[in-house]
């Protein structure tokens, strides 16, 4: 396979802290809500009024009574661990509003339940995918400006508190890929995240990129589905699942805001599971999209630390005495 296309995706991340604002299109919104618990994660200085940098996308992969934990990427956790630390931050907001645009006379933010505390695997090598795990953990007596914790704005919605299916072990991934007992040809995968989307199509253009040297403001805060990826790699030993997000296979893409966000294998013995999450891609996010496979037991290890019983100081303690390194400031 060879590090070629690794060394691409090193300088073209798909998240908004590390590239340009570029985007892939032809995605759809998630207008039905059809992947409530989504979440779009934001570092928050606390100005007045307060300014929100540093986005990316994750799912809710635990919660219990004292805690809810997202799973993003860790090229995410540490860029908001370093900020944090560095004081230009004050903490990270979530928000699982499919639409998180600002509308007028609000207060701006007021949506976004702060608190959270990023966390990264410290075994990653970020930015090649490999092992790009990060958890970002809220308490659930966290709150926004409103007062409302996630559980009193987002517990109504169906499934939106609801955690994701991650693989039931080591060899599900690789299993799936393994072209002996299954037309990975046929393969098709969804990425869902606040970065893909329908933005700004080059006229004339009814399929295609959007144009990428435009912000892409106006949507990139929207939940955006993205489908028909279809499978193009898989780097079994650095655990990195490349797919394709071919426009003129109406395959669908990620991009900016994405990362973090989860990518889904409808299973059909399953049902919805999520193989990986977007890591990053090809410059200008036409081509590749690439995210770690969940097929090694750190990432396993690392994952289980989000079900421990306390709040984040217990999360952290459990990644620290796993991989006995500390992991946050």
């Amino acid at each position: 396979m060879g590090t070629k296309w690794l060394v691409v995706a090193a300088v073209a991340m798909a998240c908004s802290i590390v590239s340009p604002a570029q985007a892939i299109t032809w995605g759809e919104q998630d207008s039905e809500g059809k992947y409530p618990n989504v979440a779009l994660l934001r570092g928050i200085e606390e100005t007045t009024p307060p300014v929100a940098r540093f986005n990316c996308s994750g799912s809710l992969l635990h919660i219990d009574g004292q805690k809810v934990v997202i799973l993003t990427a860790a090229h995410c956790t540490d860029t908001w661990e370093e900020e944090i630390a560095a004081g230009r931050l004050d903490t990270v907001g979530v928000s699982f509003d499919q639409d998180n645009l600002p509308i007028p006379g609000e207060v701006p933010l007021r949506r976004y339940v702060r608190g959270g505390v990023p966390i990264s695997l410290p075994e990653k090598n970020a930015p090649f995918a490999k092992l790009d795990y990060g958890l970002v953990v809220f308490s659930t007596t966290d709150r926004n400006p409103l007062g409302q914790t996630i559980i009193d704005r987002w517990g109504s919605i169906p499934g939106a508190l609801t955690p994701v299916q991650v693989p039931p072990d080591q060899q599900y991934v690789r299993d799936l890929l393994n072209p002996v007992q299954h037309a990975t040809a046929l393969l098709s995968f969804t990425a869902v995240g606040y970065g893909t989307g329908e933005r700004f199509p080059i006229p004339g253009q009814e399929t295609g990129p959007a144009d990428p040297n435009d912000p892409n403001n106006t949507t990139s805060r929207i939940r955006y589905i993205a489908d028909r990826l279809s499978y193009n790699a898989y780097n079994p030993i650095n655990d990195i699942l490349r797919l394709s997000q071919n426009i003129a296979k109406g395959e669908n893409g990620t991009c900016t805001g994405d990362s973090g966000g989860p990518i889904f294998y409808e299973d059909a013995d399953l049902g919805r599971v999520q193989v990986s999450l977007v890591s990053g891609g090809d410059n200008p996010c036409r081509a590749t999209s690439i995210g770690p496979g969940f097929s090694r037991q750190e990432a396993f290890d690392f994952l289980s630390c989000a079900e421990v019983a306390g709040d984040a100081s217990d999360v952290i303690n459990c990644v620290e005495s796993t991989f006995g390194v500390a992991s946050a400031p």
